[in-house]
């Protein structure tokens, strides 16, 4: 894959900064309590009174770079050339060369648009910055969700990472607003804490582009919570794999056309999953875990060449408000073709960081319950057994995997309700996509031998991650009864 880069928006606001970056935070120690790691606590009032739309306004009016001229990741000279996705690639409707095309006004009429917004902050180095970010559901109902970088990183001259601080949120963000109340339609959000994978060091070139650059941060509350006031989209668990992705958020670099970051663009496109790179050498104690194998936890699409400031936007299904992943890097300025990576929401990243920032909230709590035929199953003829999946709390699942066996004396003859393979006494089947309140059913046909015994148990089981509350219900015995 070619060299990728963070997407992220610097402001440049210098001189603006409130206060001193926080201390260094050092490198976890080796161990295998892994998880998540917190921000110290903010003052959400504060950072609500910071970035005032006189601030705002002024980071949006920055000298940058245009967009005509760019970085070449290869020759490291300037070039004219655009980035662009090609023609025969571009699946947006109306989308220009890289893919994007402008979301319909007013922002507030969509809930794709009125969920995602704007994150600004102070980074680690007390510089202005802003990122893109959505409200996620959750029992708290004040979560958003962005990238790592979008709220760590590592300073120029220091060997250890930083959290960003005075953050603040505005839902659906509209930069060419005439006046307060038509830029920030849902106010400004104050961050309270931020939460990353302990695995996540922010040093350059390295674990950012991995399967731990994911973070949501605690906003404080008003006369309703964030969640009330715009909604949210429902997390999907999910390893990657092939989707169709609605992304939606705030590209561009301050002054620099055609994206400056007052505009919400958006982007359509196909994914494949990615491996996730090496991760580069930290202490001794971070060395030798990340030199563990990692799983897969990436998205990748060549129908957008996301850029800088849209670092932590939702990849939304297509049609749906489930969001697979945020965006995390994408190709170097100036390379011919452009493509996005994104990481997704997967067990051992969100699960860690949404563990601690949602504790009250029940996620991926998967059941399985079997049923058949009330009466007596007759030998030598085939029945149909049900195995009915349910998921319950605030979490939706991609590619679940499913297991029904049967015991010597029945034959599986075929499964429906889901993509399955089967034998004769064993069916493999994954459930594509499994949400809240909305159960799936596989059924099975299945016949009993004229030897068989009275009682045949069948078992059904479905696989979740560790924060589903109860295991014990992922497994359903179903004592298939015969007649004499």
């Amino acid at each position: 894959m070619p060299k990728t880069t963070l997407v992220t928006t610097l402001t440049a606001l210098a001189g603006l900064a409130l206060t001193a970056p926080a201390a260094a935070e050092p490198a976890p120690a080796e161990g295998p309590g892994w998880g998540a790691t917190s921000s110290p606590l903010m003052r959400p009032g504060r950072a609500v009174r910071y970035w005032t739309a006189r601030r705002q306004a002024n980071a949006l009016t920055a000298d940058r770079p245009s967009a005509g001229t760019a970085l070449s990741a290869k020759a490291g000279a300037r070039t004219t050339q655009r980035h662009s996705v090609p023609s025969n690639k571009r699946l947006t409707p109306g989308g220009d060369l890289n893919g994007y095309a402008p979301m319909s006004r007013p922002y507030t009429a969509t809930a794709h648009s009125r969920i995602t917004g704007r994150l600004y902050f102070l980074n680690a180095a007390g510089a202005g910055d802003s990122c893109s970010a959505s409200v996620i559901r959750s029992a708290a109902r004040t979560l958003v969700l962005t990238a790592a970088h979008c709220v760590y990183g590592v300073p120029p001259g220091t060997a250890h990472g930083r959290w960003h601080n005075n953050f603040a949120f505005v839902p659906s963000y509209d930069g060419q607003g005439d006046n307060v109340r038509e830029r920030e339609p849902y106010g400004r959000w104050g961050g309270r804490r931020a939460w990353k994978p302990d695995r996540y060091t922010g040093l350059s070139g390295g674990d950012w582009n991995s399967v731990y650059d994911i973070a949501l941060i605690e906003v404080g509350g008003k006369r309703r919570t964030l969640q009330e006031a715009v909604g949210a989209f429902t997390p999907i668990r999910n390893e990657g794999g092939r989707h169709t992705i609605a992304t939606p958020g705030y590209p561009g670099v301050l002054g620099r056309k055609p994206y400056d970051g007052r505009d919400q663009l958006w982007c359509l496109g196909r994914t494949r999953p990615v491996q996730p790179v090496a991760t580069v050498t930290a202490t001794a104690a971070l060395t030798a875990h990340l030199a563990t194998p990692l799983r897969s936890g990436r998205l990748e699409t060549d129908n957008c060449h996301l850029f800088k400031g849209h670092s932590g936007g939702p990849w939304l299904i297509d049609g749906t408000q489930d969001v697979v992943g945020v965006l995390s890097a994408g190709k170097e300025d100036g390379e011919a073709e452009g493509n996005s990576v994104a990481t997704t929401l997967n067990d051992e990243n969100y699960g860690a960081i949404v563990k601690q920032a949602d504790p009250d909230g029940v996620y991926d709590a998967l059941s399985v319950s079997l049923s058949g035929p009330p009466d007596p199953v007759r030998k030598d003829i085939a029945t149909t057994i049900t195995a009915t999946v349910t998921m319950r709390g605030l979490l939706a699942a991609a590619q679940v995997p499913v297991k029904l066996t049967v015991p010597p004396g029945v034959d599986l003859i075929g499964v429906k309700g889901a993509a399955c393979e089967h034998g004769n006494k064993q069916a493999t089947c994954v459930i594509a996509a499994i949400h809240p309140r909305r159960p799936v059913r596989i059924s099975a046909r299945v016949e009993v031998h004229g030897n068989a015994g009275r009682a045949l148990p069948v078992v059904a089981h479905v696989t979740s991650g560790h924060l589903d509350p109860n295991q014990r219900d992922n497994t359903s015995v179903l004592d298939l009864r015969t007649s004499p």
